[in-house]
C-alpha cells in the first residue's frame, strides 16, 4: 500500500525568476567533463525522466533500495568527500552548518552546483540542502535581537530576504525558527533563542515561517519537543523534560502546530526523554513512535520532513550506538538522518545498518517508502523535480549586494555576539 501525502498542498505557487542556464564551460568547472554533458541546457529533464517523469509514485517505484536508503541521509557538504557521499552513499540531502569557513557566496554556488550535477548524473534526482553559511548576512542570534528591537512584520520581511538569498546560493531549507522556550540559564544553542516569553517565541517564529516560505524556501522548527525546558544540552548530556502535558502544550508545543499550519516544511528532533509524551525509558524523542508519529503527525498535524538531529550528539547514543539508533529513528518516524561527523566513516555505518534493516524488513518497505516520499514531496514543493536545480553565481552576487536589503537587515538582525 502506497502512503498518501497532502504535504503543503495549499501553499501559493512562487513567482520564480527564470534561471540562467550554465554554459558548457561553466558546467565543466562545476562538475567536470563527466557531468557537463548531462547538464547542458535541456538535458536535466531528460536525465530525471529516466525515473519516469515527475510523478512521485513512478519515481519511487524506479528507485533501488540503495537509492531509497540514501535519500534519508543528510551529510556535510565537503568538497573532499562530496562525490563519495553522493555516488556511494546516495545522499538525498546535504548540510551546510557554518563548516565552510573559507568559502564565500560564489564558492558556495559552485559547490552546490557541483553537488546537483553529481546527484543528477548518479541518482537521477536533484537533492536538497539545509543549513547556513558565511556571506549571507545571517547570524544565529538574529531573531533574538529582532524580538527585542523590531516588530514581527519587520522580522518577517528579514526572513523573506534570507529565503531569497538561501535559494540564490543553492540552499533550500532555513535553520529556523528555533521554538525552544528557555526555562534555564543553560541549555542547547542558547545563542539561537528568540525570547523567554512563549507568546513572543510563537509570534516571531510564525514571522520566520511566513517570510521564508514566501521565497519558496523551506523552514525547520527546532528542537522538538521542548528542548528549552531542560538545562542540559543533548550535544553532551541525556536531557529529560519533566513538565506535565498541559504545561508542555500551553507553553512549548501549540506553537509548533501554528507554524505547521503556516507552512513549516521540516522539524528537527530533540535527543531527550519526554515522559509526558512517551513514558518508555528506552525512548528519546528521536526514537519514539508515540512522539514522532502518534503525537507530531496524529495530533499536531505535521505533514513535512522530520529530521533527526545530529547522530554524533551524546544524547542520541543514550540507548545504543548511533548506527543502531538511526534505524530506530527511521522506524519511529524520522525521514532524514543528520550526520555531522567528519569524513564518511559514520555515514557508511548508518547507511550499512539501514540497508540491513531494510533487507531483513525490520525497517518495513511501507515505512521506508513513506519517508522517501516525504523527501520527494519536499523536492517537488521546492521546484527541484524535473528541472535544472543549478543556480547562477551572478544572480546570487547581485542579490547579496542589494544595498536596500543590506541596510534593512543591518537594522533588524543586530551585531553577531
Amino acid at each position: 500500500m502506497k502512503p498518501t501525502l497532502t504535504f503543503l498542498a495549499a501553499l501559493p505557487k512562487p513567482s520564480v525568476q527564470p534561471r540562467r542556464l550554465l554554459t558548457r564551460r561553466e558546467a565543466l568547472v562545476v562538475g567536470g567533463a563527466g557531468v557537463a554533458a548531462a547538464l547542458l541546457p535541456g538535458s536535466v529533464r531528460g536525465a530525471q525522466d529516466t525515473r519516469g517523469g515527475t510523478d512521485l509514485g513512478t519515481i519511487l517505484s524506479r528507485m533501488t533500495l540503495e537509492d531509497k536508503v540514501g535519500q534519508l541521509l543528510m551529510a556535510y557538504l565537503e568538497p573532499a568527500t562530496l562525490e563519495e557521499k553522493i555516488v556511494r552513499y546516495r545522499c538525498g540531502s546535504l548540510l551546510v552548518w557554518g563548516n565552510l569557513k573559507d568559502v564565500d557566496a560564489a564558492g558556495l554556488c559552485e559547490l552546490t552546483n557541483r553537488a546537483q550535477a553529481l546527484s543528477v548524473q548518479h541518482r537521477k534526482l536533484s537533492l536538497w540542502l539545509h543549513g547556513y553559511s558565511a556571506g549571507l548576512g545571517f547570524h544565529p542570534g538574529w531573531l533574538g535581537h529582532a524580538a527585542k528591537y523590531a516588530t514581527p512584520a519587520e522580522a518577517e520581511k528579514a526572513a523573506e530576504i534570507f529565503g531569497r538569498r538561501w535559494r540564490a546560493v543553492g540552499l533550500h531549507n532555513f535553520p529556523g525558527p528555533q521554538l525552544n522556550v528557555p526555562l534555564h540559564k543553560t541549555g542547547i544553542m542558547m545563542a539561537w533563542n528568540t525570547a523567554n516569553d512563549p507568546r513572543k517565541v510563537r509570534e516571531f517564529g510564525l514571522a520566520v515561517v511566513r517570510g521564508v516560505t514566501r521565497a519558496r524556501c523551506g523552514t525547520m522548527a527546532q528542537h522538538f519537543p521542548a528542548h528549552g525546558a531542560t538545562p542540559l544540552d543533548s550535544h553532551d548530556a541525556y536531557p529529560v523534560v519533566e513538565l506535565d502535558r498541559q504545561t508542555l502544550m500551553r507553553d512549548h508545543l501549540e506553537m509548533y502546530r501554528d507554524c505547521f499550519q503556516a507552512g513549516c516544511t521540516t522539524i528537527c528532533t530533540a535527543h531527550l526523554a519526554c515522559p509526558a509524551l512517551d513514558p518508555d525509558p528506552k525512548h528519546i524523542a528521536t526514537t519514539s513512535r508515540p512522539i514522532l508519529t502518534d503525537f507530531l503527525r496524529g495530533e499536531l498535524g505535521f505533514q513535512g520532513v522530520t529530521i533527526a538531529d545530529a547522530v554524533g550528539m551524546h544524547g542520541f547514543e543514550k540507548n545504543g550506538p548511533a548506527e543502531e539508533m538511526s534505524v530506530d529513528a527511521v522506524i519511529a518516524g524520522c525521514d532524514s538522518i543528520c550526520i555531522t561527523n567528519d569524513g564518511t566513516e559514520m555515514l557508511g555505518k548508518v547507511f550499512d545498518r539501514l540497508m540491513k534493516a531494510a533487507e531483513n524488513k525490520r525497517l518495513t518497505p511501507q515505512r521506508l517508502d513513506e519517508a522517501v516520499l516525504r523527501n520527494l514531496k519536499f523536492l517537488e514543493w521546492l521546484g527541484l523535480l524535473g528541472t535544472d536545480a543549478r543556480i547562477s553565481a551572478d544572480h546570487a552576487r547581485e542579490l547579496l549586494g542589494d544595498e536596500q536589503d543590506n541596510r534593512f537587515l543591518a537594522g533588524i538582525i543586530g551585531p553577531e555576539n
